[in-house]
């Protein structure tokens, strides 16, 4: 369950934390530029920017999967943002002094820090691990890189749509402006359930066993038993054992890890991944590979000596 927590010192948490407190407290120059354009689109674009930092505010202290994927939809919107803005001001104003543009482009390079660490894998292993139970180790898998294409498309036609809604307003283009807040509505709801797939792809250790939970790529969870776990090793390839790690055979990114067991378990795929390696929805299994995002942390976490009492 999703909780306001004191995480263990993170430097990528942290850094983002602050980074994007201080979004608020740096002259952004946006208030100048919306003026020359109209009282209403001063106050749609201010309305919109405190929205979106207050969304990311929000998320970034309160650590769960959630979060983490609200995170990655705001930040690169919130950057973008700013960057727009500097270049909107730039076109404004036939003349405009370089104190007019440095701290806004200060504001544009925190925000970029901020995007640069929500992105890092230690930044995605807090929010996961937030929402662990008990003595589960919850560990964020990589995004298979086929589905980076995918991701990017749907994502920037759900902002395309949004902004599309902000300008209408601002330019009281009304009965548009309905039409696209209608469309953001219908595109939200599939969107960010779809992108929130990816910040719900674990591998799960517990004292007891093992799970993969992957919606992606599984049609149910897959549990072992520790005892039934033979040999875990990180390799540059899956070899024999079963690709779970969603990236076509032969295309690596970084290393994988390849969990051995002592006898074949059934595994039930999702019809995208039994369509992607030509096989059945369901098969009996003796290894399987999958590609957390810190390899290192979950080979240790699988590797490591039983607690003693």
């Amino acid at each position: 369950m999703a909780r306001f927590i004191r995480p263990s010192f993170s430097a990528p948490l942290w850094v983002a934390r602050v980074a994007w407190v201080a979004l608020a407290l740096i002259p952004s120059g946006i208030a100048p530029t919306l003026a020359s354009h109209g009282r209403i689109a001063q106050v749609v674009f201010t309305l919109g920017a405190w929205a979106l930092w207050g969304l990311g505010t929000l998320a970034i202290f309160w650590l769960s999967p959630h979060s983490l994927s609200a995170l990655r939809m705001v930040a690169p919107l919130a950057a973008a943002g700013l960057v727009g803005f500097v270049f909107a001001s730039l076109s404004t104003f036939s003349e405009v002094a370089f104190g007019d543009v440095a701290w806004p482009l200060v504001g544009v390079a925190v925000a970029v820090l901020a995007l640069v660490c929500i992105f890092l894998p230690a930044f995605g292993s807090l929010h996961v691990q937030a929402s662990a139970y008990g003595d589960e180790k919850r560990l964020l898998l990589r995004v298979p890189a086929a589905q980076i294409a995918p991701i990017a498309v749907s994502y920037l036609v759900l902002v395309a749509v949004v902004v599309a809604t902000l300008f209408a307003a601002a330019g009281e283009v009304w009965w548009l402006a309905a039409v696209c807040l209608v469309l953001t509505v219908l595109l939200f709801r599939v969107v960010v359930k779809s992108l929130h797939r990816f910040s719900r792809r674990w591998l799960v250790v517990v004292p007891a066993g093992v799970v993969v939970h992957d919606e992606l790529l599984l049609a149910e969870t897959f549990m072992v038993r520790t005892t039934a776990v033979t040999r875990v090793e990180l390799s540059a390839t899956s070899g024999e054992a079963l690709n779970l790690t969603g990236d076509i055979a032969g295309v690596r990114r970084q290393l994988v890890l390849v969990v051995q067991l002592r006898e074949a378990e059934k595994l039930a795929l999702s019809p995208y991944l039994a369509k992607m390696l030509g096989t059945l929805d369901a098969l009996h299994v003796q290894s399987y590979a999958v590609a957390p995002t810190l390899a290192g942390h979950a080979l240790a976490a699988l590797t490591r000596p039983p607690a003693t009492t």
